[in-house]
């Protein structure tokens, strides 16, 4: 009976490092959609002081969110672009991703 307590013990051992990178890339990879919705979100409020012509607020508040913003204008058509580079904290898929990630979200004004 004690061997099998010590097999048990052992065998887990062995698959914790396993678990936690696991559960560390499922975190990493839930942040990320829960940035881009949170960029979703940030884009809109961008949108509306674009369309009222407040470009100094839309300006200080693209600086205090340290995102990226890109503005093309196509005849009648506006398009606004936020992006936000995240880190990714996990062992392995931090070397896979280049250690960030960029999330992006777009909209377009007529």
């Amino acid at each position: 009976m004690k061997d099998q307590k010590g097999q048990a013990l052992v065998e887990f051992i062995l698959i914790l490092p396993i678990l936690l990178l696991i559960f560390l890339g499922l975190f990493d990879i839930g942040n990320v959609f829960y940035q881009r919705y949170q960029l979703m979100n940030e884009l809109d409020v961008v949108a509306d002081l674009y369309q009222d012509k407040k470009f100094d607020e839309y300006t200080a508040y693209v600086q205090k969110k340290r995102l990226n913003i890109g503005i093309e204008k196509k005849d009648q058509l506006t398009t606004i672009t936020l992006s936000k580079s995240l880190k990714i904290t996990t062992p392995g898929l931090d070397q896979v991703l280049k250690n960030k990630i960029e999330v992006e979200t777009t909209v377009y004004e007529k």
